[in-house]
């Protein structure tokens, strides 16, 4: 019994080095309802979410709001995730790059995340939130998905752009706040 082990970890490591891992690939699509307001008015934000590779313990779909202390003009209007939304603020303890957890930043705005465990492949999740600007000018909103475990580049979604405060890819979304 040792020579078998001896030969495949030790002569034939290769073959377990080839052998491919099962990814999740999640991806997300974003409707903003308008991309222009008054200031008082409110737009809503649909968030779709799908595992389009491999079963994943956990998918979150994150949705930011960089110019926000707090989330009082956010509304959750639906979901249907398997887990209700969680609300987070600005000096909490959030996860950063990837990790699931294991590298531990604090969160510089307020944000907005929704999860699925397990996430099933080729199912749709939906998130609406309605937002009210409290200023003109360009309102931002970053929006994201990640997949654990993170095995590689397919397990989140955007796979590049801006960065956000966990030190991972958003994509940006703006409306036009005008007096």
């Amino acid at each position: 019994m040792g020579a078998y082990f001896a030969l495949n970890f030790a002569v034939f490591p290769q073959t377990y080095q080839d052998v491919p891992v099962a990814a999740p690939q999640p991806s997300i699509e974003v409707t903003l309802s308008t991309s222009q307001i008054r200031l008082g008015e409110s737009f809503e934000l649909s968030i779709t979410t799908t595992n389009n590779g491999e079963e994943a313990d956990l998918q979150t779909v994150t949705v930011e709001f960089p110019q926000n202390q707090n989330l009082d003009n956010i509304q959750i209007k639906s979901y249907d995730f398997l887990q209700s939304p969680k609300l987070f603020l600005p000096e909490q303890q959030i996860g950063t790059d990837y990790t699931g957890g294991q590298t531990i930043t604090q969160s510089k705005y307020s944000f907005i995340e929704a999860y699925n465990r397990p996430a099933k492949p080729g199912l749709a999740h939906s998130m609406t939130l309605q937002i009210t600007p409290t200023q003109t000018g360009v309102f931002t909103v970053y929006s994201k998905t990640v997949a654990m475990p993170h095995i590689n580049n397919l397990s989140h979604f955007p796979l590049d752009g801006t960065i956000d405060h966990q030190n991972e890819f958003v994509l940006e979304h703006t409306v036009e706040v005008i007096p």
